[in-house]
């Protein structure tokens, strides 16, 4: 049988890359965000996005957009966690709200950056926990089959 499906919002906003003049386009976010949902069959629902990178991104409409979006979804979906900071103490406020609704933050592209990879391993610990508890219920459940 199958696995649920899980519902994802995207989000993107130009990220200026610091000390240089370039610039990691909403297009290209949007691209990879796309190709990564089809290939981990996550359903992109909408993306959400702002025009200008601003380092107190709870304020940005797309941002809020999130926050309070009505219906229930599993993942925020990234091409990068920068597109919201690269300050983990700032996302820290952010994070704890999505915990709050289930909502994981995954992005698409795999960097090494510290915050990248606190926002990952966040993540992988509840996700390493869930399967622990999924492979225990089965095994209650396999042993009270047994048991019968």
């Amino acid at each position: 049988m199958a696995g649920k499906v899980k519902k994802a919002i995207g989000y993107v906003c130009d990220i200026p890359i610091p000390g240089t003049d370039l610039v990691i386009s909403k297009e290209d976010q949007r691209v990879r965000i796309l190709k990564y949902a089809e290939r981990e069959n996550l359903e992109l629902v909408t993306i959400y996005e702002d025009e200008a990178f601003t380092e107190d991104f709870m304020n940005r409409p797309g941002v809020k957009k999130i926050l309070e979006y009505p219906e229930r979804f599993d993942v925020l979906l990234v091409e990068r966690v920068w597109c919201l900071s690269r300050k983990k103490k700032e996302l820290e406020p952010f994070l704890k709200k999505l915990d709050e609704r289930g909502v994981e933050v995954v992005a698409s592209s795999y960097l090494w950056d510290c915050v990248s990879q606190a926002v990952r391993h966040r993540y992988m610990g509840s996700l390493a926990e869930k399967r622990r508890e999924a492979a225990r219920a089965r095994a209650l459940a396999r042993n009270g089959k047994e048991a019968a």
